[in-house]
């Protein structure tokens, strides 16, 4: 034998696993063989006994594994060595779960008729292991450890056969040539080193060429296949896969993978970034059809689409008489859910403090009693349900806007008119952590206030608010606020036409503020400019001069409200046309993102009386969803793609 390691499992391995029952797994970032038939991996002893067919009488067995979770009184055979006969064993090694058992020929005589065990705790652990079996002046087992003298775990003091043939014989891995004992871990390294104690070669001192005595197919893959050939060995990995939102990507999560379900991206953590690890199928907008068709109790003005943890995606419909409704997504679908009294409800927003969970409606008419207020209600996990928390004086509320500010939490609601008067304040709400309520924290005129916008541009924070009417026309300025020593201060005024909404969008580095034009009108002039066919505006930061410039005039009818989305790589603004001056039946179109064409439109979809769009994705696609303020049903879009 030369005194050389004998790798007993590459001598093993057969040509082709996929037919001789034998796959490759990895686990813990390192390739195992597992076993499917006891015939699977054999060889004769004569293939490494060349010279001479006596089994040395001093030597060393390393066996690397990954051991399985077997019951207490369970054996499985790592190796043995089987003569010609009906269960001739001449030699083995079996594992138990507290225990490796050496097993020697029955019969030689002496001592050398029964199994000694050796009692090995850090094997019966699920990670993969080493162990080191060694024959000189008596039987030893060691555990090698990082750092000298490894583990020893028993010795036995029994003199091994020196005339112990192995002629005829057949070495057999991971059985006893039958089914009963197969083993069900994973093997990864098997050496046979005649003649010494392979303990020091492996630690502290490792020998590279006893350490790298690995079968080739398990030190990586057996190769790109050609054409359409297939992998030689079944192959198979354990691997952990984190979901949901970008995770952090630290040496504590190195070769590790993340699943954005959202983009439908693979990606391996790698050094400090996350690296695409999929072909890059681009995903594209192929076309729109319609998925359902949603009934609601009255009109619908608004509608808020949101995610509750361990509840599920729900979408809240801003009615316009006096009941409101939210319904929950269930088997592919929205179905109705919760109903809630409203007073001609025309928005929501979903918003949440710490682990509490807030949806809040703007009410557009007093109640019964002439009171005119707005009210904030509070997810209930016991109920699974919304429940009333606080009410808040409003008028003519239009709209809320939730957001966060150095770490406090506010609400502004835009007051839409008192009486006949539409220059009035609206006013921002600011949360008290200990009275645990919504207190009035600034006013801000506005007139006919319709829509607010809260955005951050690095370390500032904007607020913009969408002004409609001031009484006697809808030609007025809307304003953009900037947070400044506790409070908004005025930074940019823009000339709207009723405005409706306010988007704000990030294409790469740019970002973009669209408003949505309704209609132009003023009391002097009411024939002559009475139009609802009217450009709505798109504007861009210019970083350099401080400020917002027009980017992109769009023609739009009567237009409502934008929404941005992507699909793939691409970038989309979806507009709601409500009214052409005729007719509520109009077309609301969807604009791609052209690069130095501005946004193009690609798609125009059938709406009557269009209100509001909202956009949400679950694992079955990308959906879009639109209101009509004009008739008492909704539709679900889906987007194709290709």
């Amino acid at each position: 034998t030369d005194l050389r390691p004998l790798d007993i499992l590459a001598e093993a391995v057969p040509p082709n696993g996929a037919e001789s029952g034998i796959s490759v797994t990895r686990v813990q970032g390192a390739l195992g063989l597992q076993l499917s038939s006891p015939h699977a991996m054999s060889f004769p002893a004569s293939r490494i006994f060349v010279r001479c067919d006596l089994f040395p009488e001093e030597f060393s067995i390393v066996v690397t594994l990954k051991a399985p979770p077997l019951p207490p009184k369970k054996n499985e055979y790592l190796f043995t060595v089987v003569a010609e006969g009906p269960d001739a064993l001449l030699l083995g090694l079996r594992y138990s779960p507290t225990r490796l058992h050496f097993l020697p020929q029955p019969g030689l005589g002496g001592a050398w008729q029964t199994r000694v065990s050796f009692h090995s705790p850090p094997v019966a652990r699920p990670a993969r292991h080493r162990s080191v079996l060694f024959y000189t002046n008596g039987l030893h087992c060691r555990s090698p450890a990082a750092k000298p003298p490894p583990t020893v775990f028993r010795t036995a003091d029994v003199p091994f056969p020196a005339a112990l043939s192995v002629q005829g014989a057949r070495f057999f891995i991971g059985s006893r040539r039958r089914t009963k004992g197969l083993f069900t871990g994973l093997v990864r390294q098997l050496v046979l080193l005649p003649g010494s104690d392979a303990t020091p070669r492996l630690c502290p001192c490792r020998n590279a060429e006893l350490v790298l005595s690995i079968p080739p197919i398990l030190q990586g893959l057996t190769g790109k296949p050609e054409d359409n050939e297939v992998l030689k060995y079944p192959y198979e990995t354990d691997m952990k896969v984190t979901l949901g939102s970008r995770p952090p990507c630290t040496k504590v999560e190195d070769a590790q993978f993340w699943f954005d379900a959202g983009q439908r991206g693979l990606y391996l953590c790698v050094g400090s970034e996350w690296v695409s690890v999929l072909a890059e199928a681009k995903e594209r907008l192929d076309y729109v059809e319609e998925h359902q068709r949603l009934f609601t109790r009255s009109e619908t003005l608004g509608i808020e689409v949101f995610v509750i943890p361990e509840a599920g995606l729900f979408i809240a419909t801003a009615n316009r008489k006096a009941t409101s409704a939210i319904y929950k997504w269930t088997d592919g679908k929205f179905a109705s859910y919760q109903s809630i009294r409203t007073h001609q409800a025309q928005s929501w927003r979903h918003f949440t403090i710490g682990k509490k969970i807030f949806l809040a409606v703007a009410n557009f008419d007093p109640n019964e009693k002439g009171q005119e207020f707005s009210v904030i209600y509070k997810w209930s996990p016991r109920k699974l349900r919304f429940t009333p928390y606080q009410r808040v004086a409003t008028h003519s509320a239009r709209d809320w806007e939730a957001f966060e500010v150095a770490g406090e939490h506010f609400l502004a609601v835009a007051n839409h008119r008192e009486g006949d008067n539409h220059n009035i304040d609206s006013v921002i709400y600011k949360w008290n952590p200990r009275t645990r309520l919504f207190e009035a924290n600034q006013t801000i005129a506005t007139s006919g206030a319709y829509d607010w916008e809260f955005f951050t541009v690095g370390p500032y924070s904007f607020l913009v608010v969408a002004n409609a009417f001031n009484g006697t026309s809808t030609k007025v300025h809307s304003h953009l606020y900037v947070w400044l020593v506790g409070s908004f201060r005025l930074f940019q005024s823009f000339l709207t036409f009723g405005a409706a909404d306010w988007e704000v969008f990030h294409i790469g580095d740019r970002i973009f503020l669209a408003v949505a034009n309704s209609h132009s009108y003023d009391v002097e002039m009411q024939v002559q400019n009475d139009s609802y066919v009217i450009n709505s505006v798109i504007y861009e930061l210019n970083v350099t001069a401080q400020t917002f410039v027009k980017f992109q005039e769009i023609p739009t009818c009567s237009a409502l409200d934008w929404e941005f989305f992507s699909v793939g790589e691409d970038y989309f603004l979806v507009v709601a046309n409500s009214f052409d001056g005729n007719t509520f039946s109009v077309n609301s179109i969807i604009y791609r993102w052209q690069g130095y064409e501005g946004f193009v439109a690609v798609h125009s979809l059938p709406t009557f009386g269009c209100r509001d769009w909202e956009t949400f994705r679950t694992t079955a696609g990308s959906y879009l969803v639109y209101s009509s303020a004009k008739e008492p049903l909704s539709r679900v879009l889906k987007l194709r793609t290709g």
